[in-house]
C-alpha cells in the first residue's frame, strides 16, 4: 500500500478556491482504480493549510493516477500554494488498530470500545 500526502500552505486569497477545488477531487479520486481512500484537511492550528492524503492500493495504480487528468489539476493547486508543497510518498509493508494499543498497554483479550 501506497500513502500519498501533500501539504500545502496558501495565501489568504487563494485558500478558498484550492479548498474547493481538493474537495471536488476527493469523490473524483475515491473511485479511481485501486485508491483505497483519500482526504482533504485543514489545519486547525496553523491558518490556510491544507493536507492532501490518499492510500493506494499499488505502486502501479499511483503511477496511473499521477498521470492523469485528474493529477493535473492536483498540481495546479500546488502552483497555487504560497509556499513549496511538502510530498510524501511512503510505501506501507503492515498495518494494525486498535490491537496494536491493547498489546502496548498490556490489554489481555481483546480490546472493546467503551459503550
Amino acid at each position: 500500500m501506497i500513502h500519498a500526502s501533500i501539504r500545502m500552505k496558501f495565501a489568504a486569497r487563494q485558500f478558498s478556491k484550492a479548498r474547493d477545488i481538493l474537495d471536488s477531487l476527493v469523490e473524483r479520486t475515491r473511485v479511481s482504480p485501486g485508491c483505497v481512500e483519500c482526504y482533504v484537511y485543514q489545519d486547525v492550528k496553523e491558518n490556510r493549510v491544507l493536507l492532501f492524503e490518499q492510500w493506494w492500493e499499488r505502486e502501479a495504480d499511483l503511477d496511473r493516477h499521477l498521470r492523469s487528468e485528474l493529477y493535473g489539476q492536483v498540481v495546479l493547486v500546488m502552483e497555487m500554494a504560497k509556499e513549496f508543497p511538502v510530498v510524501r510518498f511512503s510505501q506501507i509493508s503492515t498495518t494494525s488498530g486498535m490491537e496494536a494499543v491493547a498489546k502496548s498497554r498490556g490489554v489481555v483479550g481483546p480490546a472493546t470500545p467503551p459503550p
